[in-house]
């Protein structure tokens, strides 16, 4: 089956329409699985024994994992279509927040035996809210670990020069189409194929990530190529 992208109509009036079509559409499934998950649990459909309902418990965090990544994504992107003009920057050790992102990410990657390696510079800093720095590392780190095949590999390199912050995510994922490259950073975009059917996502990462480099007067492309994994690189301006 060709891959396609699913995205969520947009409009030029604001993000008001787009916010509750996504969360009227992507609240209701799971809402109605962990309603469906406590009746089972209630009606002791399984029995009487707890063991007998933990795949039902799992299957329940799960679902209200994927609704608080949900809300969580809509209020960063909601937040970031308005910078106040007050944001509160202050001078980051942009080197740290990269390392302090990663390791957060150990556990999930370890979980499905994907080795995680960088080459971060020392010392790397720039003026920058903290919050909009670690996100762009949350979400890159995140899809590239989402996205990638069992017992694959993602690097991270951070580099400065004398006038940028180049970064890198390289990943041996699934990769992707030049199609679906092309609308990628979209609002609320999410690939749709038999390598992704199964994975659960916003559909707002990358945009996010878009908006804030380019809040930062940076840049952000894409290499990917299908089965051979995809390559993110951004250059952040640290004096923006």
């Amino acid at each position: 089956m060709a891959a396609q992208s699913e995205e969520k109509p947009s409009t030029n009036q604001g993000m008001s329409i787009d916010i509750f079509t996504v969360l009227g559409h992507d609240l209701k499934s799971p809402l109605n699985a962990v309603e469906s998950y406590l009746e089972i649990m209630r009606n002791r459909v399984l029995g009487d024994t707890l063991d007998s309902y933990m795949p039902v418990v799992e299957n329940s965090i799960a679902r209200l994992h994927q609704m608080r990544e949900l809300i969580t994504d809509v209020v960063d992107w909601a937040r970031i279509q308005q910078p106040s003009s007050s944001r509160p920057l202050t001078t980051l050790n942009v080197s740290k927040t990269a390392r302090a992102v990663v390791d957060g990410y150990a556990k999930e990657a370890q979980a499905r035996n994907i080795n995680v390696s960088t080459d971060i510079e020392n010392g790397i800093s720039m003026k920058a809210v903290a919050r909009e720095i670690e996100l762009i590392f949350q979400h890159l780190i995140s899809n590239a670990i989402k996205y990638n095949k069992e017992n694959g590999s993602v690097y991270l390199t951070l580099k400065k020069t004398d006038s940028h912050i180049d970064v890198k995510v390289t990943d041996t994922g699934i990769g992707l189409s030049a199609e679906e490259q092309a609308s990628l950073f979209g609002e609320f975009v999410r690939i749709k194929n038999s390598k992704t059917q199964d994975i659960r996502g916003t559909g707002l990462g990358l945009a996010i990530v878009k908006k804030l480099v380019e809040l930062y007067q940076g840049t952000v492309s894409l290499r990917s190529e299908p089965d051979n994994g995809s390559t993110f690189s951004l250059i952040l301006n640290p004096g923006a």
